[in-house]
């Protein structure tokens, strides 16, 4: 699973306050509901290059390589007015601030910085869309592995 993915269910779980991805084509919900957007993917710069090793396991031999990048995400929280927009959002910062930390650590997520909320609203037509945003900074890990074929035995002609 995503770590949006991952992080949507949870916070729905947490917090009864619905995400759903920025860039979506579906419907969207009635008010109150936020977006989560990744806006930098892969940030490498601090994390070196990986790490690679042979790791063994029942009597078989993997290469192994763990990656450590950031990735930053965007939320919007849209709602009825603005001091509605500012309530949820402070819910949702908070779960990032404290309510959420075991549940990300046991993902192997770590939150490097929470921005501000900021006023994110904006003039459509004829009315307001009210919403509030901020960013995260968060530090994943992911890991690989495949088999290392060994070579059994090897014969060599006689010259």
């Amino acid at each position: 699973m995503s770590v949006i993915e991952t992080l949507r269910k949870r916070i729905l779980k947490d917090t009864q306050f619905l995400l759903i991805p920025a860039d979506t084509t579906k419907a969207i919900p009635e008010l109150p509901y936020g977006t989560i957007k990744l806006t930098s993917s892969m940030i490498r710069d601090g994390e070196g290059q990986g790490i690679e090793y042979i790791q063994d396991f029942e009597s078989k031999s993997y290469r192994v390589r763990d990656e450590r990048y950031k990735q930053v995400l965007s939320f919007n929280i849209f709602a009825e007015n603005e001091e509605a927009a500012l309530n949820y959002a402070k819910t949702i910062h908070q779960w990032f601030v404290f309510f959420g930390r075991t549940f990300l650590q046991e993902q192997q997520i770590v939150v490097l910085k929470v921005g501000n909320i900021e006023d994110r609203t904006t003039f459509l037509l004829e009315s307001y869309d009210y919403k509030q945003g901020f960013d995260v900074k968060i530090r994943v890990a992911e890991q690989f592995s495949q088999e290392i074929d060994y070579i059994d035995s090897i014969q060599i002609p006689p010259i």
